[in-house]
C-alpha cells in the first residue's frame, strides 16, 4: 500500500516542480524560511524480540522552501537536521554470555530532504491555514545509546552511555510527513509559521545488531514535532 503512495507523490512532485521551473523567475512564487522543532520521538517495534520502551523528547531544526504552483498549492523543500530515536527493551547477554535483558535508549541524528505538497487557505485577517503532506529521505549523521544491561539473576543494571551504534543503524531513513499549521503575515511576503506535524518512519532503522544470542532486530522511528518558525 505504501508504494502506489510514493509512486503518486513523486509523480505530483514532478508535475509541481516543472510548473515552478517556469514560473522561479517572479519571487512571488518563492519563499524562504528556517524554523526550530522540538518533538517527542519513539520507535516502533515489529520484531517478537524488542519491546517499544517509551518516548524521548528531541530537537530539530532546518530551512524552508516553498514554491508556489497554482493559486493555494506550494512545493515544499528544504532541508532539516533531525534528532530522533526512543526506547526499546530486548533480550541480550554481557560479554560473559550472561543472559538477561538490555534497556536501550537510541539517540539518531539525520539530514533529511523533505519533499512535499503544501495546501493554504485564503488569508483570514492576518492568519492562513494549511495542511502539508509528503516524504522525507534521512541520511544518518550519527547514532548513539545508553544501555542498561540487567542480567536475568540480578536486579543490578550494568550501565553504559553515549556507545557509537553507527554500524547497527541504517544509513537510509524514508518517512511519510503529515502536517497543519497557521502562518501569521507580518507585512509583505513576511509570515511567522506555527505547526504540528507527524514524522512516520517507513523502513527499519536497523541493519545488523551484534548481541549474543542474535535477535530479529526490526524497528521503525516516529516522531511528533512542534514547529516554530518564519517565512520571508
Amino acid at each position: 500500500m505504501k508504494k502506489p503512495l510514493v509512486l503518486v507523490f513523486c509523480l505530483i512532485s514532478i508535475l509541481s516542480f516543472s510548473k515552478i521551473h517556469a514560473q522561479i523567475k517572479d519571487k512571488s512564487f518563492v519563499q524562504l524560511g528556517a524554523k526550530i522543532s522540538p518533538n517527542i520521538a519513539w520507535l516502533n517495534s515489529n520484531s517478537s524480540d524488542i519491546t517499544s520502551d517509551g518516548t524521548s523528547l528531541k530537537f530539530s531544526w532546518g530551512f524552508i522552501a516553498d514554491f508556489r504552483f497554482a493559486e493555494k498549492y506550494f512545493f515544499s523543500t528544504g532541508f532539516n537536521i533531525n534528532s530522533i530515536g526512543g526506547r526499546i527493551i530486548y533480550p541480550d547477554a554481557d560479554t560473559a554470555l550472561i543472559p538477561g535483558t538490555k534497556h536501550r535508549n537510541i539517540k539518531t541524528k539525520y539530514v533529511e530532504i523533505p519533499v512535499s505538497v503544501k495546501m493554504k487557505t485564503r488569508q483570514f485577517g492576518y492568519l492562513t491555514i494549511f495542511g502539508q503532506v509528503g516524504l522525507g529521505l534521512g541520511m544518518r549523521i550519527s547514532a548513539y545509546s545508553d544501555d542498561d544491561f540487567i542480567p536475568n539473576s540480578s536486579s543490578v543494571a550494568i550501565s553504559k552511555t553515549d556507545i557509537k551504534i553507527q554500524d547497527q543503524i541504517n544509513f537510509f531513513r524514508l518517512s511519510m510527513i503529515l502536517a497543519a499549521g497557521v502562518e501569521y503575515n507580518l507585512g509583505g511576503s513576511t509570515s511567522l509559521i506555527g505547526a504540528i506535524s507527524f514524522n512516520n518512519g517507513f523502513n527499519n532503522i536497523f541493519n545488523t545488531v551484534k548481541t549474543t544470542p542474535q535477535i530479529d532486530a526490526d524497528a521503525s522511528s516516529n516522531s511528533f514535532e512542534l514547529s516554530i518558525g518564519i517565512l520571508f
